[in-house]
């Protein structure tokens, strides 16, 4: 959550008063998530993590900000990506390198705002990223706030909400580190470039959406009933992925003894076969457990402050039918692999636990049935749970259709109507015209 809790950051300084839970909720992302199995590919994303920039310029157009996105000249397939990008709203700056960077994180400085960058958390100096060198993890993004810049010492002052967040250290920073904390210019650059310069401003303009439930109520309708094109209005993905309540649905199915063996017999014949179906039975497992935990963690959070949020509506049947999710999620949901990313021994949810023995006892018998035989019970109540969300969220969807109707003649009547009156317009002409033309 790196990225949003940064984000809320940035929008406090713009004068708006959100907290995490509000832009979990305001930006739609606790609403969301993501599935893709095709063919040798298995892939999860929770809401905070499918997409960022759109769900972003979203929420500060909202709340009446400004929201640019800036990204370096270098930054692979970048007119193809600037095209994607300014079809859906989004507005773009190219930086060009070291100076240019630098000079945008002044200027905005400057204007008495801060800036807010993705870097390679292993070039921070606070201990908890000692983990990541120790390991040689490098790449990954992070968000942080740049609040301050000291060119005579060539320092930056930042912000970190990653601190405290994983590994030994886990909990509160109550010793402060993360808070205003001193970066050189050398290591910035290092942590940022690795990240093409991404950069992030939120400036306020005044202009707060007068209709922020017609907004809000529509979006979050379609994400929980999983809409394609609203997920990826400018991508293919829109229609090979599983989205909402249909994504929680497809992995009920997917996550049975029948589902895992017909995706790893894709795999069959490779080289290593057992041992690769093994490493991938494992990180299938944590990959499930991680991401639906994250998942839990913000639509839990943005159910609570939506009220507050959309509040010239009536939610408490939305609410109602969005909590029926709660204990589903929580048979899956676990923070351990979210706190020791790194270190699977100390993965101990139930799902982790249960696809770690089978990957075990796979990788000691090579036989995929004797193998998930005796987990078939796990496996049915990790099924049951996926299925008991998506129908959560589709009921939590259909209330919210009771305001926001989407079935189509709703939609499109007044189009349709428009459209078969002008139809009857021509015919009645053509018929005068034809009874005034003399016959052939």
């Amino acid at each position: 959550f790196c990225a949003w809790a940064a984000t809320a950051m940035a929008m406090q300084y713009a004068g708006v008063d959100v907290n995490l839970y509000d832009v979990f909720a305001a930006s739609t992302i606790g609403f969301s998530f993501a599935y893709f199995n095709v063919n040798d590919t298995m892939l999860m994303f929770p809401g905070a993590l499918y997409t960022q920039a759109e769900p972003t310029n979203y929420l500060a157009d909202l709340y009446g900000i400004d929201y640019i996105l800036y990204v370096d000249a270098s930054i692979p397939s970048l007119e193809q990506n600037l095209q994607v990008w300014e079809s859906e709203g989004l507005t773009v700056g190219v930086v060009d390198g070291e100076d240019e960077a630098f000079d945008l994180m002044r200027d905005t400085i400057d204007t008495g705002y801060p800036l807010l960058i993705s870097v390679d958390p292993s070039w921070l100096p606070a201990p908890d990223y000692d983990i990541l060198r120790t390991e040689g993890l490098t790449g990954g993004g992070h968000g942080i706030v740049l609040v301050g810049y000291n060119d005579t010492d060539r320092t930056a002052t930042y912000l970190d909400p990653g601190v405290g967040s994983f590994g030994d250290d886990f909990g509160y920073p109550a010793d402060g580190r993360g808070n205003y904390s001193v970066i050189t210019y050398t290591a910035l650059n290092n942590a940022w470039s690795n990240r093409f310069y991404i950069s992030n401003t939120f400036l306020p303009n005044g202009e707060t959406l007068s209709k922020r439930d017609d907004s809000l109520g529509p979006l979050i309708r379609d994400k929980l009933l999983g809409v394609g094109p609203i997920y990826s209005p400018s991508s293919a993905n829109a229609y090979l992925g599983n989205f909402g309540e249909k994504a929680f649905r497809a992995m009920s199915t997917d996550m049975t003894t029948e589902g895992l063996t017909s995706f790893l017999s894709v795999f069959d014949g490779i080289a290593d076969e057992v041992k690769f179906k093994a490493s991938a039975i494992m990180f299938i497992g944590l990959g499930l457990e991680s991401q639906v935990t994250l998942q839990y963690l913000s639509y839990r959070t943005a159910l609570e402050a939506l009220p507050a949020i959309m509040n010239e509506t009536d939610l408490s049947d939305f609410i109602a039918a969005g909590q029926q999710a709660f204990p589903h999620f929580e048979v899956i949901a676990d923070n351990s692999t979210l706190i020791y990313p790194t270190n699977f021994t100390q993965a101990t949810g139930f799902v982790a636990t249960t696809f770690k023995a089978i990957a075990d006892s796979f990788n000691a018998s090579g036989n995929m049935e004797s193998a998930f035989a005796p987990y078939a019970d796990e496996l049915d109540t990790i099924s049951a749970a996926l299925l008991g969300v998506a129908d959560a969220w589709l009921a939590a969807g259909n209330e919210l259709a009771v305001y926001w109707p989407n079935d189509f003649i709703s939609q499109y009547g007044s189009v349709l109507a428009f459209g078969i009156g002008g139809a009857l317009v021509v015919v009645v002409l053509f018929f005068w015209w034809s009874s005034k033309k003399p016959s052939q």
